[in-house]
């Protein structure tokens, strides 16, 4: 089977475009036009598809979870976590280095986001080490990556852009991804583990079991949003859309009535960044859904399914062609455009002619794709860093590429130890 060689133009004219600096969701809603006009289609499709791919009741998550996530930052409980986790692993070698790691694990069950959560924490955890004589670069490399947790750890907005693009059930790949974020933070830990032993990082004093219990405290209410919400989708109490709006109304009671942090300005400037944000998002999404309509139109998975089964005969060579390609375009496009375009295309060849678990190939992706926050030329996270370190693009890329081996052997053992990723979901009836 041979797909329309004007689409596969399109298709690549649209790559070249984004790598260019052209907005992603202008190149491919040009594109998708070029393809209706040159077809003579009615140009009425092009709104129809725009409109009808937001019509779900799923889309309304993201906003939702963002909303949850920037309340969580903007009432300043980054402190309390730095603190509780400070108190916690701190006197282990590598010390503040594991603090980072564990600080990022518990904020990533609030904020959903890689982005979110080297803003969140990312000065903090800079100021905090470097203050202390680690080297800016092992602190530059460890805040990074261990951001990474962020959208594998529910509630994960990456999880639910695949979930609705992929039609996989968007609970059970946030109940798949417990074990791996563990197991991201445990391979992270290690690493910094052998890195502080052998550059001799301070070990903090442990400070006593009353001054963990009040650090506990002081950061409870924030620590039991994940158990909120992947509690109360595992019991089945309310959908990952109505998670989120628990998420919303849990993050403003901590928030306005707990720590009473949460001002009125702070409140309208979230609003604002919300409102801006989740359009941006949403309408990359609209256009995404547009332009895989125009590549099925012109039969590109199609093509992609023949020559995909008829030259890989294993799951294992299909599993690592995957990683290796989505790394690539991980490292060139923004993360939403692989997830969005090539879930509804590939999933389906994953469990169809493979035999392999939607969560599984679902969570695998998700990771596989968001580890090109941390490659350039497109990866935001090193721009953000950039902006609080003052250093440049290289040397922050420099400072977290050795920190890639641990997230990309994390990423093999998920890939191929299946059941890291299914046992909970298993177990919970998905």
């Amino acid at each position: 089977m041979t797909a329309d060689p004007f689409t596969v133009t399109l298709i690549v004219a649209s790559i070249i475009f984004i790598i260019m600096g052209f907005p992603i969701a202008y190149a491919m809603i040009l594109c998708s036009m070029i393809y209706i006009v040159f077809n003579d289609l009615p140009l009425s499709l092009l709104v129809h598809e725009l409109g009808l791919s937001l019509n779900s009741f799923t889309m309304i998550a993201i906003p939702l979870f963002m909303f949850a996530g920037k309340l969580m930052t903007a009432s300043g409980i980054s402190d309390r976590i730095f603190d509780f986790t400070g108190n916690l692993v701190g006197r282990i070698p590598g010390g503040l280095g594991h603090v980072n790691v564990t600080s990022s694990l518990v904020f990533a069950g609030m904020s959903g986001s890689t982005l979110a959560d080297v803003a969140g924490l990312g000065e903090i955890e800079y100021k905090a080490m470097t203050r202390k004589g680690y080297d800016p670069d092992f602190t530059i490399g460890v805040t990074l990556s261990s951001a990474a947790i962020g959208p594998i750890l529910p509630p994960s907005l990456p999880m639910v852009l695949y979930g609705v693009a992929a039609g996989t059930s968007i609970s059970g790949l946030f109940l798949g991804g417990i074990l791996p974020g563990l197991l991201i933070a445990f391979s992270l830990m290690v690493y910094v583990f052998f890195v502080g032993l052998a550059r001799g990082y301070r070990v903090d004093v442990w400070a006593g079991w009353r001054a963990l219990w009040v650090s506990f405290l002081r950061a409870a209410p924030p620590l039991f949003t994940p158990f909120i919400i992947v509690g109360g989708m595992a019991m089945g109490w309310f959908s990952p859309t109505e998670a989120a709006t628990v998420a919303v109304l849990w993050a403003l009671f901590i928030s306005a009535i707990v720590y009473r942090t949460l001002t009125a300005p702070a409140f309208v400037e979230v609003l604002y960044d919300v409102a801006l944000s989740s359009s941006r998002l949403l309408f990359i999404v609209a256009t995404a859904f547009l332009f895989g309509w125009v590549s099925t139109f012109g039969e590109v998975p199609q093509m992609l399914a023949a020559a995909i089964e008829g030259n890989i005969t294993s799951p294992v060579v299909f599993l690592l062609v995957c990683i290796v390609v989505n790394l690539i375009l991980g490292a060139v496009l923004e993360n939403a455009i692989p997830l969005l375009i090539l879930a509804p295309m590939l999933a389906p060849i994953a469990e169809a002619t493979y035999g392999l678990d939607p969560i599984h190939f679902g969570v695998v992706m998700v990771f596989n794709i968001m580890i090109g926050q941390f490659t350039p030329p497109i990866g935001l996270s090193l721009f953000v860093m950039r902006d609080i370190t003052g250093f440049s693009l290289g040397r922050v890329f420099m400072a977290v590429l050795p920190f890639l081996g641990p997230l990309i052997i994390s990423l093999l053992i998920m890939a191929f130890v299946p059941s890291i990723v299914t046992a909970i979901p298993r177990a919970a009836g998905f």
